[in-house]
């Protein structure tokens, strides 16, 4: 995501990216981060964003599975993928699922098609719109689980090094200190490009972050709309993320190219 996107009535308020957490901190008259994932964080508006998002596996022992706060499972809305002769059976089949959910509560197991590309990069992107999944042990596992190695690695060594450096901006211990938010949605998506080893996909989403109760407008909690892209490959009979990284800040929703972006299906509930 090379655009910045500025939120209203804020000093100046830059958020990247539905996956992780950007910027280097230096001053705190403005804000900076991602979405999904993306937060903002007091930074120096001449800094550039450098985030982009994975993890690999972690040696050592692995940590008790946790669940994300949200594991429904996103999926092209059903006419994306509908077979050409219309059938009412075409129709009927819910495009793009997944066949199971694996110990760190992400879905995987996505049929060979576009829409199971799409459905991939949706669920991989908003791992990250939950401050729960952001322990750096943790983090690594999650990635280890669905990315390359090499993105893995990449991405959750970005995410930990901008989770420390947000923390510090806002003067609290941590990200997980419990009146810091971060809570990331993803609401759309647009294809740039697919064929049956890799696809491009850009996920279109809104993140609230902040500190609650926090009377300097510039870290209390506020809300941003951005984009990540996204790039899976076809390997070991599911689509892995093979990276990601800053996409458009905009639009707003309130911006007429929102509608380029199509919607998701919903399935499933998610779990507490």
């Amino acid at each position: 995501m090379e655009g910045e996107w500025a939120l209203p009535g804020v000093a100046e308020i830059v958020a990247r990216r539905l996956i992780i957490i950007v910027v280097t901190a230096s001053a705190l008259s403005a804000l900076a981060g991602v979405v999904i994932g993306r937060y903002g964080l007091p930074y120096n508006p001449k800094s550039p964003d450098t985030a982009s998002v994975q993890p690999s596996p972690s040696s050592g022992t692995t940590p008790t599975p946790q669940v994300s706060a949200s594991t429904q499972v996103l999926v092209p809305a059903a006419s994306a993928t509908a077979a050409p002769d219309g059938s009412a059976a075409d129709r009927s089949q819910v495009p793009g699922i997944p066949t199971r959910i694996n110990q760190y509560g992400i879905p995987v197991g996505y049929p060979r098609t576009q829409a199971g590309a799409v459905s991939a990069c949706a669920n991989y992107d908003a791992i990250n719109g939950s401050l729960r999944n952001r322990e750096p042990t943790l983090i690594r596992n999650m990635y280890g689980s669905i990315a390359t190695p090499d993105a893995a690695k990449k991405i959750s060594d970005i995410i930990i090094s901008n989770d420390k450096e947000s923390a510090k901006a806002y003067g609290v211990p941590s990200i997980q200190t419990p009146n810091f938010t971060l809570i990331g949605r993803a609401t759309g998506y647009s294809v740039q490009a697919y064929d049956e080893n890799e696809a491009k996909v850009t996920i279109w989403g809104i993140i609230g972050f902040g500190i609650y109760g926090n009377s300097n407008p510039d870290l209390a909690p506020r809300e941003g709309w951005g984009t990540d892209d996204c790039r899976v490959i076809w390997s070991d009979g599911d689509w892995r993320l093979a990276d990601a990284s800053d996409g458009p800040a905009s639009p707003d929703i309130t911006e007429r190219a929102a509608e380029g972006f199509k919607e998701f299906l919903l399935v499933g509930a998610g779990r507490d």
